[in-house]
């Protein structure tokens, strides 16, 4: 799997935020992309074959807790599971995700996330 931040030279700016624009009704965010881009910290994925999965961002919110969000490709489930667990062992804390949507949850529950209330879910480090 292939990792990019803003800073990469491949870096494909406008195909993350065409994916971001596209889902951004679901995303649950209501920053803008070039937000996203300056105030967290923003990964592309891509398969070993070099398909685009999507991005995942993480960011610091509610006495200073770490929570994530993503959006990928359709098609791409099992990869951005993969993508999900690929960022577990680059921080050394809980990570925090929320969504009201089943894709999103099934991809949190197989990544290895718990749900802790309504539509708040967690990744305990160590899990």
């Amino acid at each position: 799997m292939k990792v990019l931040t803003p800073k990469h030279k491949d870096f494909e700016y406008q195909k993350y935020k065409n994916l971001f624009c596209k889902y951004k009704e679901l995303i649950n965010d209501d920053s803008d992309f070039d937000e996203i881009i300056k105030y967290t910290l923003f990964f592309a994925f891509y398969t070993d074959d070099n398909q685009f999965i999507g991005c995942i961002y993480f960011y610091i919110k509610e006495n200073d807790k770490l929570f994530l969000n993503a959006f990928a490709n359709r098609k791409m489930h099992q990869h951005t599971v993969e993508a999900l667990k690929k960022t577990f062992d680059w921080f050394n804390c809980d990570i925090y995700a929320t969504t009201p949507h089943k894709t999103a949850i099934l991809c949190l529950l197989r990544a290895g996330f718990k749900k802790i209330d309504n539509e708040l879910y967690i990744k305990k480090k160590g899990d």
